[in-house]
């Protein structure tokens, strides 16, 4: 039971039901050995989002020091490869950068630098012990339930099944991330909300506002426990929920970006309307608090 709590803990993982037209396929897992800060590299080179678990909130005494400490040395890895576009050969205007793909991976620190892990792989200078392996053999798997719901040459949409706080209770929820470039400067960033599932295993966005996360943010995900879902002095693969969205900028829903996000995969065209929706909604909100001020 330990081992099914832990799995849950980087993501929250369990199987949803997606649509089948464009079909979700697995997102990329960031190769073992992959060092996460290294910037002038020609793959993995953007760090999008870096988050250790921080046990916060309810019944944290419960959980034994040696489960803290191990499931804290873990960093769960956003990662985007983002490369130069070659230059129209008529000198007409173009993107200068492409986001060419989004992955994720497990990290522990290794010779002080953060690195990603995996079950399968020799890493030189990784010493796990017995807890620490089992830990990561589930957040390994878990990784491939992680899944790409839309793509193209700036953004990408993924969605990672979690279990979330809301009130006392712990949820099933969907995060969807959309990892969006910057097509000149080639800088990141993610917008984040939460999708429910509904009785026919279709997904819906939740009425909470979107969250606007700055890329590179490295964040201690608060986690809340719930000691009535141990079991002789062990946690379920319940007793564990992600309390909020990571930081940043909260966005609330107008009714065209909510419709534009209300489909469970996105074309090249849906995603450009979610995207054109999502920038539309930032400005009005940049002009309302301007004019707060």
């Amino acid at each position: 039971m330990v081992i099914m709590t832990l799995a849950c803990l980087c993501p929250f993982m369990s199987a949803f039901a997606k649509d089948s037209s464009p079909t979700p396929v697995p997102i990329a897992v960031i190769e073992a050995g992959t060092s996460v800060d290294d910037s002038e590299r020609d793959r993995w080179n953007r760090i999008v989002l870096l988050a250790t678990t921080r046990f916060a909130s309810g019944d944290t005494d419960d959980v034994s020091e040696s489960i803290k400490e191990t499931v804290t040395g873990f960093t769960f890895a956003i990662l985007a490869t983002v490369r130069p576009v070659e230059p129209q050969s008529d000198g007409g205007e173009a993107p200068r950068h492409e986001l060419v793909e989004v992955g994720v991976g497990n990290c522990v620190s290794v010779n002080d630098r953060l690195t990603v892990v995996a079950p399968d792989a020799t890493t030189e200078g990784l010493s796990l012990d017995f807890l620490g392996r089992q830990v990561l053999n589930a957040k390994h798997k878990n990784l491939g339930e992680i899944t790409c719901v839309g793509k193209h040459e700036t953004a990408v949409v993924f969605d990672v099944p979690t279990l979330m706080l809301r009130g006392d209770e712990h949820e099933d929820l969907v995060v969807r991330h959309l990892v969006r470039i910057d097509p000149q400067s080639g800088a990141c960033s993610t917008c984040a909300w939460l999708m429910a599932i509904t009785d026919d295993g279709g997904i819906v966005p939740v009425e909470e506002p979107l969250r606007l996360i700055d890329g590179g943010t490295r964040e201690e995900r608060p986690i809340h426990v719930d000691g009535g879902r141990f079991a002789f002095g062990l946690p379920t693969k319940r007793a564990f929920a992600v309390e909020d969205l990571p930081p940043g900028q909260r966005v609330d829903w107008s009714t065209s970006l909510r419709t534009a996000a209300d489909v469970p995969t996105y074309s090249k065209e849906v995603l450009d309307r979610l995207t054109t929706e999502l920038d539309a909604a930032i400005a009005s909100l940049r002009t309302l608090r301007s004019a707060e001020r």
